[in-house]
């Protein structure tokens, strides 16, 4: 009988140590989300002119799915920096992000496309911009639209990393994706 009671203690004491664990797990994860509080705000990426103005597509078709570029980030210090990742911050009813991923500007023949679908747009990774430089890669969205698109698709948060230290900052991009008739192929 002793052994039983010895086991049944153990075996509550396991539980309890396993429910301390899920609810530090919960707490972590809910707590993280994109990590802003982790993340100290960063001033390093400068965006070139051509990025104040709003990008748009006005020929979209529910169902289809359409790759929108982020914006081209400058690098505004003396120091190199990485970009570890990019999210839009403001995803309009009408459409939903599908997953993100890197084109560098050879890929898209030294321009800044906009909107397309027949991009071949690797999976999301990091990639270098040299002091007051210009980034060689950027940043792609892969959209769904779900139906009428109501609002535009803004707000651009870059993570990156300057020597040891990883930063956050929010700057300014918008695409307007609106339904109309299909564009023929030609």
């Amino acid at each position: 009988m002793g052994t039983d009671a010895a086991a049944t203690s153990k075996g509550r004491r396991v539980l309890r140590v396993l429910a301390a664990l899920a609810v530090t797990a919960a707490l972590t994860a809910a707590a993280g989300g994109d990590r802003v509080r982790d993340h100290p705000q960063g001033d390093g990426i400068a965006l070139p002119a051509q990025a104040s103005f709003v990008s748009g597509y006005e020929h979209a078709q529910v169902g289809a799915e359409y790759w929108v570029s982020g914006p081209l980030p400058d690098n505004g210090t003396a120091r190199p920096l990485t970009v570890l990742r990019m999210r839009v911050l403001r995803v309009p009813d009408g459409l939903e992000v599908v997953r993100y991923g890197t084109a560098t500007l050879r890929q898209t023949g030294g321009y800044l496309i906009g909107v397309t679908q027949g991009l071949a747009v690797g999976p999301a990774r990091p990639f270098a911009v040299a002091p007051h430089g210009r980034a060689g890669a950027y940043v792609w969205v892969r959209v769904r639209v779900t139906g009428p698109v109501r609002g535009t698709l803004s707000g651009c948060r870059f993570w990156y990393r300057q020597g040891v230290v990883e930063y956050r900052q929010d700057v300014g991009c918008e695409t307007v994706v609106r339904l109309g008739p299909p564009l023929r192929q030609a």
